[in-house]
């Protein structure tokens, strides 16, 4: 006789557990239920806004406002120099070549007159590496080394003149306050006549 209650508790059990799953089913299947009496024209359509794109939408012209990243060139009194941001070229404190510098390098330097004496110089912040073995005269001639072993595989006819002044030549003056002012300084330059 033991069994019998025990069996009946069980199934009073288990109707408690499912009959609260049948009953959120059952209401959650459909739309939530209109408020008594319904909703009403004006109800409806101030619950509606509608936004005109025409309004908001402002065109920006673009020409001479992109440019490509990476470089500048400028040229005076008959000479042309391609300033290369080493930010974009190396990674901090190296002068190992990204796989995709070399061609970009050597587009730049398509221009260039056959023959012609090029000079590259690598230049650095003021702000030494920390934690190596090299400073930065070392790091210009370097990246300046690396960026001309580039110009030499794509344009052997060139003639290369290669050197790194370290951070005795900035762009711009240094200050401390100012990360973009040592961004701009870390460089390495290609100048050439024609």
């Amino acid at each position: 006789m033991s069994a019998r209650p025990f069996g009946a508790a069980a199934a009073l059990a288990v109707a408690l557990l499912v009959a609260p799953a049948t009953a959120v089913a059952t209401t959650s299947d459909g739309p939530p239920p209109l408020p008594e009496g319904g909703v009403s024209e004006q109800q409806l359509r101030r619950s509606v806004t509608v936004f005109s794109a025409a309004d908001h939408v402002q065109a920006f012209a673009t020409e001479d406002l992109v440019r490509s990243l990476g470089e500048d060139v400028t040229t005076t009194g008959g000479e042309t120099t391609i300033s290369l941001s080493t930010d974009l070229l190396f990674a901090e404190n190296s002068w190992e070549l990204p796989a995709n510098a070399p061609g970009r390098i050597a587009e730049l330097v398509a221009d260039v007159p056959d023959g012609a004496a090029v000079a590259v110089v690598g230049h650095t912040d003021t702000q030494q590496p920390v934690g190596q073995d090299f400073d930065n005269q070392e790091l210009s001639e370097r990246r300046a080394e690396a960026v001309a072993a580039a110009l030499r595989d794509a344009r052997p006819d060139l003639r290369l003149e290669v050197s790194g002044v370290g951070d005795t030549d900035p762009a711009v003056t240094p200050d401390p306050a100012d990360p973009a002012t040592h961004a701009t300084n870390r460089r390495v330059e290609v100048t050439f006549a024609g």
